[in-house]
């Protein structure tokens, strides 16, 4: 497995410049442009980095499953991104300290946010004919949760489209919500599997 997860992050990141290439060819001319008149090479390069292209963004979306599911995938990758190297046990202590403070202050973050997204705050004025005691002004407090934001209705002239993927469908405060949950079950599983182990 170890093997298999180093492999796929290799090649991620080997291929990323001709990922890089496609898109800002692509984004110059389009691909009409690019295979009318052009040479036989021309046309190669292009089929080549075009099969890279849907190579790498099919590998990049299983390795971010990989990750969420596989905890060995998990940590390497996390590992090597953070280049934390644990040789000795100073070492792991300073990564302890480092990932308790991480975390703290993540979640924290995250409850701050998730307030922040709920709650509303309006102050508006109003006609003096609606005017309590002269009172112009008037201040609402309120809370709100929407598991999904409302989707935004397009038409498509040039026929109807089967799928579309652009964003997630949960609302911000959902995506926080689950953000939040993940974080303190991770957490909470982890710490009570260490405490068995050592019991």
């Amino acid at each position: 497995m170890n093997k298999v997860i180093r492999l796929i992050q290799n090649y991620l990141v080997c291929a990323l410049p001709f990922v890089i290439a496609c898109a800002v060819w692509s984004s110059i001319r389009t691909e009409g442009e690019i295979l009318s008149n052009a040479s036989a090479a021309t046309k190669v390069l292009w089929e080549v980095l075009s099969w890279n292209l849907m190579l790498w963004f099919a590998t990049l979306f299983s390795f971010l499953i990989l990750l969420v599911v596989v905890p060995e995938a998990r940590e390497r990758t996390l590992k090597r991104l953070a280049n934390l190297k644990e040789r000795d046990e100073r070492e792991e202590y300073i990564t302890g300290k480092a990932s308790r403070t991480a975390y703290i202050s993540t979640l924290s973050l995250i409850i701050f946010l998730l307030f922040i997204s709920i709650f509303s705050l309006n102050i508006t004025t109003v006609p003096e004919s609606e005017a309590i005691d002269g009172k112009t002004k008037r201040l609402s407090i309120g809370l709100q949760f929407n598991l999904t934001d409302t989707p935004q209705t397009q038409t498509n002239q040039s026929g109807q489209v089967l799928f579309k993927s652009k964003d997630i469908p949960l609302s911000k405060t959902a995506i926080l919500f689950v953000l939040l949950s993940w974080q303190l079950v991770a957490f909470n599983l982890t710490a009570r599997k260490e405490q068995l182990r050592d019991a």
